[in-house]
């Protein structure tokens, strides 16, 4: 599983990991400790010849005032220094085969490259595939399970005879003005052979619509596996203005170019936690300090270009025929009867515009008491721009003052919120994910979310929360990428239990988004519930289900979603 993984990832460097994470540690108070120990590790010696740059702490003045955007937070930039490609990472990347949480598809696929092997459009799965009910009945009452039929048609209008297609469906009601009242996500299952069954329970009374979409086809699925399995810049390559004034090209893996082995490259990656990133040598022949990091849009080169053709190649995002089937469901049973759940019933409904939690029948509502349950709290949130969001939402509605550098250009700046006037002990803190990061700013704005975490130092009071969540920038990266990043996560967690048990950590899941990406993002969802179920003091905030009833147009939800997944996140803290 993951873990094995993990043990995969750091069988040959289990000495260079335990001496440089040690070193990494101690570095804030001897480096000359530091560089003792780098001298006598031969990993080191071998594979990182020149000495490792100075971290660049923050000043104690800064990490000590408490309206600091670093306070509380020990925070360092990494550099390293050049190395020749051949062979030194390759045994660190992660061989994890992600294709084992998802066997439906993987077999899925290979019955379609055995059937489709000219790979014929005409043979794809298209908007002509169907939905019906699995009853003439259109009438229900309140605790009924409502079953559909979904039959998976090509576009010859010809029954597939294998499955993986990824279907969204969702039963809801609206008002005349057409704003959305209630809401639930169905749960779909694969038979393998061109039809899916769809269930979903029926927990309050009205008249509701069944909409269903085909979201994409398997052959589109196998189509973004193999985009995200090139080695190649896949669009996103990143520019890095030197200390030297150099501009350089960099990214995050050694595999991304041909012909890398004959290179000498400059290593910016962090070894403390296997994490790489790489930058081509300055014509200086100097590995000097990154100042500047920008995101180089090629969106109209090879391969991104053919991936902007998906939705006219593979049909996605457009509703079948039959979507659209309206029911009627009378009062029988009330909707809080545990009778009326499945396993796969999901975690929220929306009824009359209020988001209930389904086990509990619990409203999630914004609770004056709020204030109170989070006063004398510490909430750390790590993460993109979406985690960007929830920090502002959560400063602006506790009228918190926020502290850091400027964001007008660099949205992922390190921030502080707290009350100046001691009306409120509450107090927030946001730091930005690792690279790669899809927007310009210098490496402080852009730390390792481990890092972060192992740089907490107020974990001592009890009161401390860590909301966090990556994926949305890696997603056009092969798989192993996403997960090392999440295994570092989880290592880091482990160690910060061991001294402070009782911080409490939220894993903030994907959101549903309309668009071709979406898939990747569903299997994204996969892996970060897969990498943190069953650990201790970590929680997920599910809004999966959430946002296939309210799917987003776009990554950062508009304001009423956001204040809706705000008390989500709201409703978790003060219950664990």
């Amino acid at each position: 599983m993951l873990q094995n993984c993990l043990k995969l990832f750091m069988q040959k460097k289990q000495l260079f990991a335990v001496v440089v994470a040690a070193c990494v540690y101690v570095v804030l108070f001897a480096s000359t400790y530091l560089n003792q120990s780098l001298e006598n590790n031969n990993f080191v010696k071998q594979n990182y010849p020149l000495k490792l740059l100075s971290a660049n702490v923050i000043p104690p003045s800064e990490s000590l005032d408490p309206f600091s955007a670093y306070y509380g937070l020990v925070y360092k930039d990494k550099y390293g220094q050049p190395s020749r490609m051949a062979g030194i990472y390759k045994s660190e990347k992660c061989n994890f085969n992600w294709k084992q949480y998802f066997p439906l598809i993987i077999s899925s696929i290979q019955k379609y490259k055995i059937k489709n092997t000219a790979r014929n459009p005409e043979a794809f799965t298209w908007n002509t595939s169907t939905v019906t009910l699995g009853t003439n009945v259109k009438e229900f009452k309140v605790g009924d399970t409502l079953v559909a039929h979904l039959q998976a048609k090509n576009r010859s209008n010809r029954n597939k005879t294998f499955g993986g297609d990824y279907f969204r469906a969702r039963l809801i009601r609206k008002t005349p003005d057409g704003a959305l009242t209630d809401g639930i996500a169905c749960d779909i299952k694969d038979h393998l052979n061109g039809s899916y069954t769809l269930q979903v329970p029926l927990l309050m009374a009205g008249t509701f619509t069944l909409e269903v979409k085909l979201v994409l086809s398997l052959e589109g699925i196998a189509g973004l596996i193999d985009f995200t399995s090139m080695q190649n810049h896949k669009g996103h390559n990143y520019l890095a203005t030197l200390q030297t004034k150099e501009i350089v090209e960099c990214n995050v893996d050694l595999n991304i170019y041909n012909g890398y082995e004959d290179k000498l490259m400059c290593d910016y990656g962090n070894p403390r936690n296997g994490e790489t990133w790489f930058c081509n040598l300055p014509p200086s022949g100097k590995c000097s300090p990154i100042t500047w990091m920008i995101n180089n849009y090629e969106l109209n080169k090879p391969p991104y270009n053919e991936k902007l053709q998906f939705p006219k190649r593979y049909g996605t995002l457009a509703e079948i025929i039959g979507s659209g089937i309206q029911v009627n469901v009378f009062n029988g049973m009330e909707h809080n009867e545990s009778s009326t759940f499945h396993a796969s019933s999901p975690s929220v409904y929306l009824h009359q515009g209020n988001w209930i939690r389904t086990l509990d029948s619990k409203i999630i509502e914004s609770k004056q008491d709020f204030r109170m349950c989070l006063d004398r709290k510490e909430v750390y949130m790590f993460g993109d721009s979406t985690i960007r969001q929830f920090f502002y939402n959560f400063a602006n509605r506790f009228s918190l003052n926020v502290y850091g550098p400027d964001n007008s250009i660099v949205w992922q700046q390190p921030k502080t919120a707290r009350s100046k006037d001691g009306n409120s002990n509450i107090t927030l803190y946001y730091r930005a994910h690792g690279p790669p990061l899809r927007n310009p700013g210098p490496p402080s704005s852009r730390p390792y979310i481990s890092d972060s975490i192992d740089g907490i130092r107020v974990a001592k009071r009890g009161q401390v929360y860590v909301f966090f969540n990556i994926g949305t920038h890696l997603i056009d990266y092969e798989t192993s990428l996403y997960v090392r990043r999440l295994l570092g996560i989880k290592e880091a967690i482990v160690r910060h239990h061991k001294s402070f048990p009782n911080t409490k950590f939220i894993v903030r899941g994907m959101n549903v988004v309309e668009s071709i990406e979406e898939w990747l993002i569903l299997r994204y969802e996969t892996l970060l519930r897969e990498t943190f179920k069953n650990m201790s003091n970590v929680f997920y905030l599910n809004l999966w289900d959430f946002t296939t009833v309210m799917p987003l147009d776009d990554y950062h939800p508009k304001s009423f979603v956001l204040e809706k997944q705000v008390l989500l996140l709201f409703n978790l803290i003060c219950e664990i």
